[in-house]
């Protein structure tokens, strides 16, 4: 008998039937449990989600693997950089870049991505309600790691749009250079990440395909603190991007014979 002592003091029972082979029994005065070996948590939790995602959307034999890189232009919006308590001015930045890589599987019209990708923009001024200050170096940067969930539209065209979102988290850097007061804000901190993405795939070859997205890519609110200083001050972190990928497609196993995916053809009559 499986025994889990509940919150409150209330105690769960499972037979033996339902633990499944890997489970050790373990001894407490006055109880027996069982509990599963910590080196096959994960591999069982992995089992699980991928049995779940090959009921939904089909067999392993129909996934296919890619991998690909991105480039593009990043435009990052005005932000208002808000010191608690004092005051509150805007930042603006120059036009600028984004790279990444990313990697998944795609099955039927589903395609589910791991991406990590790097955006930089520079900073241009700083703007307040009677003041306008140069900057004299810095950017505002991030590193982040998606999610990303993306439908295709199959139209039977060698061209198909698609949208998607991703979540994750990103790594943003903020650094500002003033003239004539020097190194202003210099910080950097991981916080939750999301995006949209729309766009049109085009087939180059069975393997090779070029990606034209648009991407919507921002976090929750950021809080830095003020090199010297106690304050901190809170800022949004939202960008445009227009992205280009290459990806590579891996292919499928080919069925095995057999495998149903064509009739067996009987031998001559002598």
């Amino acid at each position: 008998m499986l025994n889990f002592k509940m919150k409150g003091g209330h105690l769960c029972s499972l037979s033996p039937e339902s633990q499944g082979p890997g489970w050790r029994q373990i001894w407490v005065p006055g109880k027996t449990m069982w509990r599963l070996p910590r080196s096959g948590v994960m591999f069982r939790i992995a089992g699980v989600w991928f049995a779940f995602a090959t009921a939904l959307f089909g067999s392993p034999s129909q996934a296919q693997f890619y991998i690909g890189g991105e480039a593009g232009w990043t435009g990052l919006f005005d932000q208002p950089d808000t010191i608690n308590g004092v005051t509150s001015a805007t930042a603006r930045f120059d036009n600028g870049f984004n790279t990444g890589v990313r990697g998944g599987y795609q099955v039927g019209a589903w395609r589910f991505e791991v991406e990590y990708s790097y955006r930089q923009n520079g900073a241009r001024d700083l703007v307040g309600s009677n003041f306008a200050i140069k900057a004299a170096g810095g950017d505002r940067h991030s590193n982040s790691i998606m999610t990303n969930v993306v439908y295709d539209f199959t139209l039977g065209y060698p061209i198909t749009p698609h949208i998607g979102f991703g979540v994750g988290a990103a790594n943003v850097f903020d650094g500002l250079m003033l003239q004539g007061l020097g190194q202003v804000f210099n910080n950097h901190n991981w916080q939750f990440s999301y995006q949209g993405i729309a766009g049109i795939r085009y087939e180059l070859t069975p393997a090779l395909t070029l990606d034209l997205d648009y991407r919507y890519f921002a976090t929750i609110e950021q809080m830095f603190s003020i090199p010297k200083t106690s304050f901190k001050y809170s800022v949004y972190y939202n960008t445009n991007n227009f992205v280009v990928s290459l990806i590579y497609r891996f292919f499928p196993p080919a069925p095995t014979p057999g495998s149903g995916s064509a009739p067996d053809v009987p031998p001559p009559v002598p």
